[in-house]
Order: structure tokens, then C-alpha cells, then sequence
């Protein structure tokens, strides 16, 4: 799809990339996610509904690009008006809740991230097709149905939503209002799965405390890395040491080149090799991860953790014709071949990328980064 690009916007382009700051979120523009109306439940299981928020990062509920960008940061925090815990269990119980229903309904929430699909060159190398995709909503939850003092697991809900070229998200003017209607469509569809799967599951399902659902919930959105205590210097041969904060490499070092920070891992010669694949390293203070053979600082905030790097997807300038100096010339029979006006002229059509870095985050599910 081709975008209006105006002379103003074109004078200010800049090719040369700025740096990046590692202050928190929270100084970012705001845009509040407001949930609609939803459709009507085929089903209604649940009394009333509670919601923790196990995520990561409970200060927001993504980060989004607006496009088009130009070379300076767009980026923009979403937030819900309240904590995202009371507004998703205000909102199922204004919508969802049914007077008289047996079971009322417990949620852990796991992950809610509403953001660009800017991936990696890495992505694109697995999987061509992501290049179509432009926007992402992930929800992940766990949903028990509980009665009295006891808890029954019910569903593990988990969906990745993209969307590709050829959808109103490339409409720059519409991307929150259809995240809004999108968001409530997956929020009731899990609503609608959680009620239908009580009715079969609720009576013979095994039995929890909910002492039992907070520990298990402690221990694995709580790993050691997030705690208090500073980072162990050396590097993650593997996520899991990364959430351990059990670096196992020792013998190492970390050289600035022209492609970026790269890590080299000596061998029992002591001989000093080129290192792609580890998962990150730690200088005891700062923490960095590895894409693409090269290592990008991460900061944390909250239990969550982001780095800034520049997506292999980007938009760019379709047909902009690109000007180039062309001077006279004296042939050798002294014959004069004048440049043309001014010393220019309209050189071939190429695209010319956005530099802006994006935020990523870590997925402290699996390690990967989206």
C-alpha cells in the first residue's frame, strides 16, 4: 500500500539513525484502549469474575509504532483507564455476569500486548510470510471456575491475533478504534469458551486451593532474574540460565565492530571465537541479548524486559525518486557535455527505509521477542 508523503514530511526525513534512550516507559504518550459494546454470550457460567494480572508488565497493555515514521520515535504507551486487573473484571462483569449462575469465574492473566508486527530478520528467515503481517494482539490467560473455597482449572486460552496487508489496520487513521473492537471480540470469545467448557468440566475437574493457584503462579512468572539481586556477569548459553541468573559461560569478550557489539567465546585454547548463538551475556550491571549475532542492552521494568533494536520490516518510501549530482563533462576530443540544470538529475527509483528503532519485548514464556 502506498502512502501520501507530503514535501513538509520529506524536508524533515533524515537518513541518518538517532540514538535511543533507555527511560522507562511511562514517559511515552499515552492512548487509552476503551472496550465496546460486546455481542451477546452463547453461554453464561459465571456469577461474577476476578481477574490478577500475572503479567510481566502490568503498567500497559502494548507499544505501538504510528506509522508513517520519519526517523524520530512515534512510539506510543496503550493503556486501559484502570489497572488492567479491575478493568477487564469490571468489564466481564458488567457484560458477561449472570445472576444465579452456580460458578463464578477466577482469571490469571499471563499476557496482554497489543503491538506492531516489526520482526527481525531472524522471523523472516523461519517464516517469509510474517512480512505481511502488520499489527498483533496476544492474550493468554488461565480460567478456573470456583464455588465456595475450591477452584477447577477449566481452559488454558491462548491466541495471537495478526493482521496482514490487506486489512483496515493500514488505514493510519483507524488503528485504535478496530484494536478496541478486536480486543472485546477476543475477550468474549475466551468468555464464551471459559462458560461452554464449565458446563462439562466444573463438576469433575480437580480440585484447587487458591493458595495452590497463587505459589504455582509465583514460581513461574517470578523467576530469579527478576528479583533484586544485581545480574551474575558472564553469558546465557540458553534462556532458562538467563531466568535462572545462571550465566555458564565465563570466558568471554565483548568487542565493538561496525556491526554492532559482538561476543566472542574462547575455546579451550584459549583461541577467542565469534559467538552467534547464546542467548545474551551480562557485564555484572547491564543486561544484553543476542538477535542476529549481535548484542543489544536491555533495560527491565517491572518484571519485564525491553530492548530497542531496528526491525527487518520497516516502512518505506515506495517510488521516490532519488536526485543525483551529475557535473559537466570535457570529453577527450574536447567536446563539452554539460550536467543538467543546477548539476542534477532524477536518478533511479529506490526505497529509502525509516531508521526508527523499535521497542521490543522479551517473552518470559519462551525468550523469544516480539
Amino acid at each position: 500500500m502506498k502512502y501520501p508523503i507530503s514535501i513538509i514530511g520529506l524536508l524533515g526525513l533524515s537518513l541518518a539513525p538517532r540514538a535511543q534512550s533507555t527511560a522507562t516507559l511511562s514517559t511515552l504518550p499515552t492512548i487509552t484502549i476503551n472496550l465496546r459494546t460486546p455481542d451477546p454470550l452463547a453461554t453464561g457460567a459465571f456469577n461474577h469474575f476476578e481477574v490478577i494480572d500475572q503479567r510481566a508488565d502490568t503498567a500497559r497493555i502494548g507499544i505501538h509504532t504510528f506509522i508513517p515514521t520519519f526517523g524520530h520515535s512515534r512510539n506510543r504507551q496503550l493503556i486501559f483507564r484502570q489497572p488492567v486487573a479491575s478493568e477487564i473484571a469490571g468489564y466481564l462483569n458488567k457484560s458477561f455476569a449472570r445472576p444465579g449462575a452456580h460458578w463464578s469465574a477466577l482469571i490469571v492473566l499471563r499476557n496482554l500486548w497489543l503491538s506492531d508486527a516489526n520482526y527481525l530478520r531472524e522471523d523472516k528467515v523461519k517464516d517469509p510470510e510474517v512480512m505481511t503481517h502488520r499489527t498483533h494482539i496476544r492474550l493468554k490467560a488461565e480460567i478456573y471456575a470456583y464455588n465456595d473455597s475450591f477452584y477447577v482449572p477449566i481452559i488454558r486460552f491462548d491466541t495471537l491475533q495478526t493482521y496482514k496487508r490487506s486489512n483496515p489496520y493500514n488505514n493510519w487513521n483507524s488503528y485504535y478504534s478496530l484494536w478496541e473492537n478486536d480486543l472485546t471480540a477476543v475477550l468474549t470469545g475466551m468468555t464464551d469458551s471459559a462458560s461452554s467448557l464449565t458446563l462439562i468440566r466444573a463438576e469433575r475437574g480437580r480440585r484447587l486451593q487458591l493458595d495452590e493457584i497463587r505459589q504455582f503462579n509465583r514460581s513461574r512468572f517470578d523467576p530469579a532474574i527478576t528479583g533484586s539481586v544485581s545480574p551474575v556477569p558472564g553469558v546465557y548459553a540458553s534462556f532458562q540460565e538467563f531466568r535462572d541468573n545462571t550465566p555458564s559461560i565465563q570466558s568471554f569478550e565483548v568487542r565493538q565492530e561496525k556491526d554492532g557489539r559482538l561476543l566472542y567465546v574462547k575455546d579451550k585454547n584459549g583461541a577467542s571465537q565469534y559467538c552467534h548463538d547464546a542467548w545474551g551475556y551480562c557485564d555484572g550491571k547491564t543486561i544484553f541479548i543476542m538477535r542476529e549475532g549481535r548484542l543489544f542492552p536491555v533495560w527491565k521494568e517491572g518484571k519485564a524486559f525491553y530492548f530497542y533494536s531496528q526491525a527487518y520490516k520497516e516502512w518505506t518510501m515506495q517510488d521516490l525518486q532519488v536526485v543525483t549530482p551529475t557535473p559537466s563533462v570535457i570529453t577527450p576530443t574536447g567536446r563539452l557535455i554539460p550536467g543538467s540544470p543546477g548539476g542534477f538529475y532524477p536518478g533511479p527509483t529506490r526505497k529509502v527505509p525509516s531508521l526508527q528503532q523499535r521497542i521490543y519485548t522479551v517473552d518470559m514464556d519462551s525468550g523469544g521477542v516480539y
